[in-house]
C-alpha cells in the first residue's frame, strides 16, 4: 500500500501545482471536474496526504477510446511527450479527424 499512497502523493501534488499555475491546462489534462480542482487548489499538504492515505489509487490512468494509436505513436516517436501526444489524438478525434477506415 505504501507504494499507492507514494503515487497519490506525487499525483496529488503535481495536479495543485499545475492548477496554482495554469489551472484550465490542468483541468483539462487531468480530466477534473471544477469542484475537486477547486479543493486541490487550495488544499495543504496535511490535506493532501489524508487523502493520498486511501486505500487505493485516487486516479484513474486515462487513454482515448482508440488507444492503440497512441500506443503506436509512443512507440514510433518515444522522444514526444506521452501528454503531448494524448492531447493531439483526443484533439483530432474531437474533430473528426480520425483516419481510420470507415470513421467519420
Amino acid at each position: 500500500m505504501e507504494s499507492i499512497h507514494r503515487l497519490n502523493r506525487s499525483y496529488l501534488h503535481t495536479v495543485r501545482d499545475w492548477l496554482r499555475a495554469e489551472p484550465a491546462l490542468a483541468q483539462a489534462l487531468f480530466g477534473l471536474d471544477e469542484t475537486l480542482a477547486a479543493w486541490l487548489a487550495s488544499a495543504d499538504s496535511e490535506a493532501i496526504e489524508r487523502l493520498a492515505r486511501m486505500p487505493g489509487a485516487v486516479f484513474q490512468p486515462r487513454l482515448p477510446t482508440e488507444s492503440l494509436r497512441l500506443l503506436a505513436a509512443c512507440t514510433a516517436a518515444p522522444t514526444q511527450p506521452l501528454p503531448q501526444l494524448h492531447l493531439l489524438l483526443r484533439q483530432l478525434s474531437a474533430l473528426g479527424l480520425d483516419d481510420r477506415p470507415g470513421a467519420a
